[in-house]
């Protein structure tokens, strides 16, 4: 009897269909999705490093911010400068081929730990994981960090039986990397992870050999030397200290924390969350620990501690988001298969049932992120904005001969429009966004008292009844709503608005 889950990860099976799936899932139309949110920070630093010729020190919106150490931005440059430009594509690859070496790395793991069999289940699990693909397909470092983490644990396991220092250094290499692109989380949750195992069968002894520390010297190297850089090389003015900012956002915050103060509980809130829809079979898999418990390997066994670790590590942080939970989904997927393949039977319920619904999830999220969302933003948005305003303005004169004041506009239009950093942006609050007229804005944005008239001024929809009167005569250029926006007639009122003066003079 043939079941989706022999065709998967059965005996005839093999790691290219698996990789194959995660290369389609997370490239296919990357770039189609406008960016939001936190993605505007990547553009903004990373236009910033391109318009300023500096790659050494971060800005966002012109003020020093070191919150971050750089690979992950130069990561970024390094796809924007093959490409020619910073795109939403150049953002989010490094965070997809970061996907793809998470699913390679959870089926090496796998491999080691048991057999192929259960490398590529989890890796299906992992691919079919909502907030896996989300996550992976968005420009930020904590897929980088889960990626690297999961990465340097497969290496260990994969390596432990042959201790010598080109390995060690190889994994200390991975640590440096990987804390380079989020923090010093991306060193500790490995070495929290392989702990246990180094505990069981007293592990740890045959790891007692002059090679580790010489072995530890070319990732120290690495990981200080863009500190050390940016310290040292242009950065007269530059006010904020990179290793200080890893004192501030790794120590100071977990023991003393100063935001992200979530609650107690938050964790165990979102790692079910984060686990969709695979939580379904985690939290039976936990239930079932205490009768299974004496039968299970020690391999069964450090899954459920490296679990249980990384949960209580980030639960006693005094800083807590949802998404810091990201590191602990691969180890639970782990621990999910092995609940799903505890029977032994290739034809056991649970098995057959996770075959079906991973080819439900593929499907179904395949279609979610791959499909409909660069649909949803196709034909309009600020993609086409930049376009048609570009077009309009090249009608007076060469678009590079014109000048830019920003008037509150989304913080991802300057993105879109290549603008640069001297741009000046003259930004209000939400509050005051409310019940704006032609008085109050000439109060609220001096510059519109005596209009330039080479300035093209650049807005939002919500502003462009009060300023009609103040800039008179003017074209004014409409962002068009994307296909999604048009179906679902989403109101646009933070939509980009530009007025180009007559005559650009």
């Amino acid at each position: 009897m043939r079941t989706w889950a022999g065709f998967l990860w059965g005996k005839k099976a093999n790691a290219w269909g698996l990789l194959f799936a995660a290369c389609l899932m997370l490239l296919f139309f990357l770039g189609g999705r406008e960016i939001w949110t936190q993605e505007h920070r990547w553009a903004d630093i990373v236009s910033g490093m391109f318009f300023r010729h500096d790659f050494l020190h971060p800005f966002l919106n012109d003020v020093d911010y070191y919150d971050k150490p750089l690979f992950s931005y130069w990561l970024i440059a390094a796809f924007s400068y093959l490409t020619g430009q910073v795109s939403t594509w150049a953002l989010r690859l490094p965070s997809a081929l970061a996907g793809i070496l998470a699913i390679w790395s959870i089926y090496r793991l796998g491999l080691s730990l048991k057999n192929r069999r259960f490398g590529l289940l989890a890796g299906w699990l992992l691919l079919t994981t909502f907030y896996f693909i989300f996550w992976a397909r968005t420009s930020s470092a904590d897929m980088l960090n889960m990626a690297g983490s999961l990465c340097a644990v497969a290496w260990y396991f994969e390596k432990k039986a042959t201790p010598h220092f080109f390995n060690y250094m190889i994994f200390f290499l991975i640590l440096a990397c990987t804390s380079l692109c989020k923090g010093l989380v991306g060193a500790i949750v490995p070495l929290l992870v392989i702990f246990p195992d180094l505990l069981m069968k007293q592990e740890w002894k045959k790891h007692l050999n002059w090679s580790i520390l010489p072995a530890i010297i070319p990732a120290a190297v690495v990981y200080i030397l863009p500190f050390w850089a940016s310290a040292h090389f242009g950065g007269e003015t530059y006010g904020e200290s990179g290793l200080y900012l890893v004192y501030r956002e790794n120590i100071l915050r977990y023991f003393q924390p100063f935001d992200h103060k979530g609650p107690i509980y938050t964790y165990l809130i979102f790692l079910p969350v984060y686990l969709l829809p695979w939580a379904l079979f985690f939290v039976p898999a936990v239930f079932s620990l205490k009768g299974r418990w004496k039968e299970m390997s020690s391999q069964s066994k450090w899954m459920v501690w490296s679990v249980l670790l990384l949960f209580l590590f980030f639960t006693l942080s005094g800083s807590r988001r949802n998404y810091y939970v990201l590191p602990i989904v691969p180890f639970a997927i782990l621990m999910t298969a092995d609940w799903i393949m505890a029977t032994g039977s290739e034809f056991a319920k649970r098995n057959v049932w996770a075959g079906k619904l991973v080819i439900i999830f593929l499907c179904a999220l395949f279609l979610n992120f791959d499909v409909i969302q660069p649909l949803y933003y196709a034909a309009g948005g600020p993609a086409r904005f930049a376009m048609d305003l570009k077009t309009q303005a090249s009608k007076i004169k060469p678009w590079a001969h014109w000048e830019f004041v920003l008037l509150d506009p989304e913080s991802r239009t300057r993105f879109y429009l290549h603008l640069p950093p001297q741009v000046k942006n003259y930004a209000v609050t939400g509050s005051e966004r409310i019940h704006q007229t032609s008085t109050t804005l000439l109060n609220t944005w001096p510059v519109l008292k005596n209009p330039n008239p080479g300035v093209i001024y650049i807005t939002r929809k919500m502003y462009e009844p009060a300023l009609k009167s103040l800039l008179p005569n003017y074209k004014i250029v409409e962002a068009t709503p994307s296909l999604g926006e048009r179906l679902l007639k989403s109101k646009t009122m933070n939509a980009a608005v530009a007025f180009i003066p007559p005559d650009g003079v």
